[in-house]
């Protein structure tokens, strides 16, 4: 079956009930678009639309307790080496 959206009183479509699943997904639909099938006159809001055909979200898998991070050792400090102070080029004098 096709579904015709509209979104400020202009139509799009038809799209299949995949092809809305996945607007829906990517946040493409927003408040105030309707959805009717393509051979009907009546017109729903998307999000009762998508409440009746979304297919079932499987129950979440379990999360695994996190481990600990092992601590990082502090990065090794430079060495605070003195410069040498630069020789002196003689210089004769006359």
């Amino acid at each position: 079956m096709n579904y015709i959206l509209s979104r400020a009183y202009v139509e799009f479509g038809p799209f299949t009930k995949a092809e809305l699943l996945d607007f829906s997904q990517r946040s493409l639909l927003r408040v105030g678009d309707f959805i009717r099938p393509e051979h009907s006159h009546h017109w729903e809001p998307w999000e009762t639309w998508l409440h009746e055909h979304a297919p079932t979200a499987p129950p979440p898998k379990a999360v695994p307790a996190k481990k600990a991070a092992a601590k990082k050792a502090a990065p090794a400090k430079k060495s605070s080496a003195k410069r040498a102070p630069a020789k002196k080029s003689a210089k004769s004098g006359s």
